[in-house]
């Protein structure tokens, strides 16, 4: 059960995987065509791999066909166990091919990852240090900014134009941006 000088079985068993029999008369069959199997599959695949794993789908499927058509045993099973492993060797090809594959692990880490949460984050971090250098006023007034209050209704509370409040409030911004606060 070698492939081109290398070691390459398939696991030969005499149940499939649902706990069936396979037929001796297919089992056997699968081993002397397995060199040729192998070498299709390396002429179609460039790869002897996938033969064991086509050649243990097709065995169990040959066996199966033969059982439900009542087939008698007998050692010319070649032909039909081979023409399904060319079908099963097709499909898989055809399959394999329909993959687009994207890269490798690393490029795929590049398109995976979301950086939208380290922006919120940082912007989280950036506002709580903006609110711990503010005045309390200005503070006062950033809170009530942030649950939707308009100027105007800022300026009642505190008892000055809306201008005021506003121009105060963004003129404290700017130092805290250039890291010149006075307090």
């Amino acid at each position: 059960m070698a492939c081109s000088g290398r070691r390459l079985a398939w696991w030969d068993r005499d149940v499939d995987r649902t706990g069936r029999p396979i037929r001796p008369d297919v089992r056997l069959a699968g081993h002397e065509i397995w060199e040729q199997a192998c070498q299709r599959a390396h002429v179609l695949l460039a790869d002897f791999e996938p033969a064991a794993e086509l050649m243990e789908y097709t065995v169990a499927q040959v066996s199966r066909y033969l059982d439900r058509i009542g087939a008698p045993l007998s050692t010319r099973k070649h032909g039909l166990l081979l023409v399904a492993f060319c079908r099963a060797l097709r499909r898989y090809a055809a399959k394999s091919s329909r993959l687009e594959l994207v890269g490798g692990s690393g490029d795929l880490t590049n398109h995976a990852v979301d950086h939208a949460w380290m922006r919120q984050v940082n912007a989280r971090l950036d506002l709580e240090s903006i609110v711990r250098q503010l005045s309390e006023r200005n503070a006062a007034v950033l809170t009530l900014r942030a649950a939707d209050y308009e100027w105007k209704e800022i300026a009642q509370l505190f008892g000055v134009s809306a201008s005021a409040i506003r121009n105060a409030f963004w003129r404290e911004i700017g130092k805290i941006r250039c890291g010149t606060r006075s307090t």
